[in-house]
């Protein structure tokens, strides 16, 4: 039997929610995978080195492609023409114009339907395409909640239910753990929140909530962590007009190693998003001792469960009073922390990769 899967979207130093699954599940596909099956990787350049280092059953295929945009839809759809695989998963929620009838693949949310504000038209345009095409072309389709399950039902029609299978994603806990080292704390006491600077991430009424708490706590600081997105013009505004300004810091794009540092020095993690199809950052934060706020309406809930602490995430006084609990009350926070520590032990890469290759064999 011959898997194609993928690779382009793992293939990336700086990776964000999306790539991050597409490379936990091909690594720990490596461990799993039967030595009688062969596996070819699909990227547009070379593999980074750590992907590259492949079982004997596996090969690489670089497909050339000069331009940009549109690698998946064409060359991709060649090869895939050409030379098919019995079996093609797409970790990155595309699925190229010409596919095996025999496709697997992963939908991480349906936001750009839920906020179409918040995406380029052309790019709002190619993620509806791409959705209606996985909808009517895949044999099996994957997504990581059940809030992701009833979206694509609202979206696409409750037809496409009785091809969606659950699968939970997972983190990465021989990074995010309590017991490797933290660094100096130069940051002093901070709330932390890492995703995207932008619209849908709520970014506005974090700041809005941090500087309603400072007033209780005057050395209180603000981290947020990530790079600017759609909507960044007005958070940049608000950062500017704020007596606090001093006090909010912006890293950018922070790798792993700092953000574990960052993670383990903070206060409380704060992550009342407007949309999340799943939100691996929650688990993460979870892992190295921190008590969790996050948004209702959304997957986060239904991943955090009772161990984090839901607000309404348009309610800019609901997400400060939530902060001031957790910076007050220390048994509040105590209890939090210690249910975060054993809900995140059923979460694993491993178990989300076993039951998608089971997924995908089926």
């Amino acid at each position: 039997m011959l898997i194609g899967i993928d690779a382009s979207h793992a293939n990336k130093i700086q990776r964000t929610g999306v790539e991050e699954y597409c490379w936990q599940i091909i690594q720990e596909f490596k461990n799993i995978i039967p030595s009688d099956t062969k596996v070819v990787l699909y990227s547009n350049k070379e593999l980074l080195p750590e992907l590259a280092e492949l079982p004997e059953n596996w090969e690489i295929k670089i497909l050339k492609w000069p331009l940009k945009k549109m690698w998946s839809q064409f060359r991709l759809a060649y090869e895939l023409w050409k030379n098919p695989p019995d079996i093609y998963f797409s970790p990155g929620q595309l699925l190229p114009f010409f596919s095996p009838k025999n496709s697997v693949v992963m939908v991480h949310d349906s936001a750009f339907e839920a906020f179409p504000n918040v995406y380029r038209f052309f790019g709002r345009q190619y993620l509806k395409l791409m959705n209606r095409l996985i909808v009517k072309k895949s044999k099996t389709i994957l997504t990581s909640t059940e809030f992701n399950k009833k979206e694509m039902a609202k979206f696409y029609g409750q037809a496409v239910v009785d091809k969606i299978k659950i699968i939970p994603l997972a983190y990465d806990s021989e990074k995010y753990n309590l017991n490797n080292p933290v660094e100096k704390n130069v940051y002093g006491q901070y709330i932390l929140s890492v995703g995207r600077l932008e619209e849908k991430k709520n970014t506005k009424r974090i700041i809005l909530a941090f500087e309603l708490v400072k007033k209780q706590f005057p050395n209180l600081k603000l981290i947020l962590i990530g790079k600017p997105g759609a909507g960044f013009e007005e958070i940049e505004i608000t950062i500017n007009n704020s007596i606090y300004k001093k006090d909010i810091i912006l890293p950018g794009f922070v790798v792993s190693k700092d953000l574990l540092n960052i993670l383990k020095n903070a206060q409380v993690f704060v992550f009342p998003s407007l949309y999340e199809g799943f939100g691996i950052p929650v688990l993460e934060a979870m892992a190295v001792g921190l008590p969790v706020i996050v948004s209702k309406g959304n997957a986060l809930e239904e991943v955090g469960k009772d161990v984090v602490i839901s607000v309404d995430p348009l309610s800019v006084e609901e997400i400060a009073n939530k902060i001031f609990d957790l910076l007050s009350d220390s048994n509040l926070r105590d209890k939090k922390i210690k249910l975060g520590l054993e809900e995140v032990k059923k979460y694993s890469w491993r178990n989300t990769a076993e039951y998608t290759w089971q997924e995908i064999i089926k």
